[in-house]
């Protein structure tokens, strides 16, 4: 069965990755050679050393991407792909989707890939002791996963759930029964086993994760025959190491920018619309009194930052300001909803009619790799009355505050995490009224957001996503600032890197090839 909402899944090939597209017809050699990626973050986002279904966030899509495959993938245009599932059946009414699943699958250790591996898969993700950043919502929508034959996997539905396409492609790696059964969970997180493109060889968390190329991997051998990821938080770090040919492809600082662009050697590769950098009250989801649980002093805030000039002094192209909560690829998106005007004038007004004439003091809390950005705005901040102090904590310490609801004041919001998630429920979710919401979701936006969720077809998708993002709007719990363009620093080495659009950390290294 198909619906409208298909139409959703195709709308993200409007997006621009990187470079050209190899025709698939071209007969391809075995791979070789080797790629150094440099990003300022590694895989603490998983509770266990290297375990899938243990992730709470992003920084580990990268490494989860080269060792393990769900049962769809999304290509260089973002279009919906079968992976270890050929193809699927979708009941009319949403009641159950049957996979029917690819034969002749290797697990990196020998083991043979069937329906086994996808229920266990599955059930385990859903294990609350896990803590599987999806497993609550999986838990909400999947009856149960039922094997009908070693090829053919059902999933049971308590409602409809177009959103596991999109969890099934990013997070919900499929992993082999046998061997964890054999190893345990502590023994598959130090030695993980996929079906990806690649195989683990070595790693050290928060350090580096080395793979190598599975030649004849059924969807596509890799050009390079090993990639090392490796983690180095400075961004004149990483920046020099491209320079000097230490590493080959970077996660690139938005102020490095120009100096790529002035080094004919070097290129930046760009990912548009990949997250929407907001600025979060966190004090409103904190006891006690404080001038943010005023929403006249939230719409000061908002009135006070300078967007288009943070973004012309400081993004080179990383931050286009933004007015909503949608990006241009999801159903629903307005593209008349323009950013707030920079206004301090009507910012000390609103204060004033507030009780806060004087002004007050606060905290602002921004995660280190964006800092620069928040920084500008203290000042603008200060000259309407808001006397911000700047709290940065290792990236670490602010993530885990973060999603236990512990900050005070206001700070950085790292989303949503839109990275190309086609069906705006799935592009929300986590930062609106899932892990990383701070305790500010009212039940109107859980309401809208479950029905979001549930919505089949294209009129019923946009309508909710456009009505949760006016409520969004209107509450002021998070303010809309900058959409994010995420840029990658290319060395001289790098031929063509056809990722995925709208990804934040690089996926797709299958396709990456590199200059002789």
């Amino acid at each position: 069965m198909k619906t409208n909402f298909w139409k959703a899944f195709f709308m993200a090939a409007a997006l621009v990755w990187g470079l050209s597209v190899l025709p698939e017809s071209l007969a391809q050699a075995a791979p070789k050679g080797e790629v150094v990626y440099v990003q300022s973050t590694g895989a603490w986002e998983m509770r266990t050393a290297f375990d899938p279904h243990t992730a709470i966030g992003a920084t580990c899509t990268t490494l989860i991407s080269l060792a393990f495959e769900g049962l769809v993938t999304k290509d260089e245009k973002g279009i919906l792909r079968p992976a270890l599932a050929e193809s699927w059946e979708i009941a009319d009414d949403w009641s159950r989707i049957d996979f029917f699943l690819r034969k002749g699958v290797k697990f990196h250790n020998g083991d043979s890939f069937s329906a086994q591996d996808v229920k266990f898969s599955l059930e385990r993700a859903m294990r609350e002791d896990m803590r599987f950043v999806f497993g609550p919502e999986m838990r909400r929508n999947i009856e149960s996963v039922e094997i009908i034959d070693e090829y053919h996997v059902r999933l049971n539905l308590k409602a409809p759930y177009p959103a596991f396409f999109d969890r099934s492609f990013e997070y919900l790696a499929i992993v082999p029964k046998a061997y964890i059964e054999k190893v345990g969970d502590e023994g598959f997180a130090a030695k993980p086993v996929g079906t990806g493109p690649f195989r683990v060889v070595d790693f050290e968390r928060e350090v580096f994760f080395k793979v190598e190329a599975v030649e004849n991997h059924y969807r596509q051998t890799p050009y390079i025959k090993n990639l090392t990821v490796k983690v180095v938080p400075e961004h004149s770090t990483r920046l020099a190491m491209l320079k000097t040919g230490e590493a080959d492809l970077i996660g690139l600082s938005p102020a490095h920018v120009p100096l790529v662009n002035r080094d004919p050697k070097l290129r930046v590769l760009w990912s548009r619309h990949t997250f929407l950098l907001t600025m979060v009250f966190f004090a409103v989801s904190q006891p006690g009194d404080s001038p943010f649980k005023d929403p006249r002093v939230r719409l000061a805030t908002s009135l006070a930052i300078d967007r288009k000039g943070i973004a012309d002094a400081l993004g080179h192209g990383a931050l286009t300001p933004w007015g909503g909560f949608l990006a241009p690829y999801h159903l629903g998106f307005d593209p008349e909803r323009k950013p707030p005007a920079y206004d301090p004038e009507k910012a000390k007004k609103l204060l004033a009619e507030a009780g806060y004439a004087n002004g007050f003091d606060t905290v602002l809390t921004s995660d280190p790799t964006i800092k620069e950005f928040f920084e500008a705005m203290l000042q603008q901040l200060a000259d309407v009355g808001i006397r911000a102090k700047m709290d940065t904590p290792e990236f670490g310490t602010w993530a885990a505050s973060f999603v236990g609801g512990k900050f005070k004041g206001i700070g950085y919001g790292s989303g949503p995490w839109w990275v190309g998630r086609n069906q705006p429920y799935v592009a929300l979710e986590s930062h609106i009224i899932g892990t990383w919401s701070h305790n500010l979701a009212t039940p109107e936006v859980k309401k809208t957001m479950g029905e979001l969720l549930n919505a089949t077809d294209d009129d019923s998708v946009a309508k909710l996503a456009r009505q949760v993002d006016e409520i969004l709007l209107e509450q002021k719990m998070r303010l809309p600032l900058w959409s994010a363009n995420t840029p990658f620093g290319a060395g001289p080495r790098i031929k063509e890197f056809p990722g995925v659009p709208g990804i934040n950390y690089p996926i797709g290294f299958e396709r990456l090839q590199i200059n002789e």
